[in-house]
């Protein structure tokens, strides 16, 4: 792990939530209405977990993270908390919405949410990343800047976030099992290893 780190991904704040109890070690990912023209890409192994609330709602969101959207409390107006740091451990990507179906549940997406980005610009896949959460124990307010608006997934940070104190959120056995059991689910067929 880096000592430091200004790269950070956006997500919506539940996830983060989700990821910081353990709930969850799958993000599914397509990319931002303004991302290159490429779209969206894994270009960092490890990156800051970026919460926030837009487009985040409960009908795009798994049953089981319900709960979370009430303990979310907003942060102060211009800030962002900063608390889970993320490790790519392994990252696929998915052709077939077969697959998606037996992953229902290991992430944050409702099945039609996760089909609307399975389908989004006619380009049928999505990017599958089973990451490693780190938790700070108390977040590290950081100020909102213009510069970090916009529906991209990427942010570089106007400076890198110390990662000295993080705690992986779920032990190496727990963490073993939790990526066996999306491993299992997601099988060979439509997916291909990145």
């Amino acid at each position: 792990m880096r000592e430091g780190s200004p790269v950070a991904l956006k997500e919506w704040a539940v996830t983060e939530e989700a990821l910081a109890a353990g709930q969850i070690a799958l993000l599914i990912r397509k990319g931002g209405i303004h991302e290159r023209r490429g779209g969206f890409g894994v270009e960092h192994r490890e990156f800051w977990i970026f919460p926030t609330g837009w487009h985040q709602n409960a009908a795009d969101l798994a049953e089981p993270l319900h709960p979370l959207m009430d303990r979310l409390t907003p942060p102060p107006a211009g800030t962002v908390p900063f608390r889970v740091y993320a490790v790519v451990d392994d990252l696929f990507r998915i052709t077939n919405t077969d697959v998606l179906d037996a992953l229902e549940g290991m992430h944050p997406l409702a099945p039609p949410a996760a089909h609307y980005r399975f389908n989004y610009a006619g380009k049928p896949f999505v990017h599958a990343l089973i990451v490693r959460a780190y938790r700070l124990p108390e977040p590290v307010a950081r100020p909102d800047t213009l510069r970090y608006e916009g529906c991209v997934s990427w942010v570089e940070l106007d400076e890198p976030l110390s990662t000295a104190g993080l705690q992986p959120v779920l032990s190496d056995g727990d963490f073993a099992a939790l990526k066996g059991e999306i491993l299992r689910r997601m099988g060979t067929a439509g997916v291909e290893r990145v």
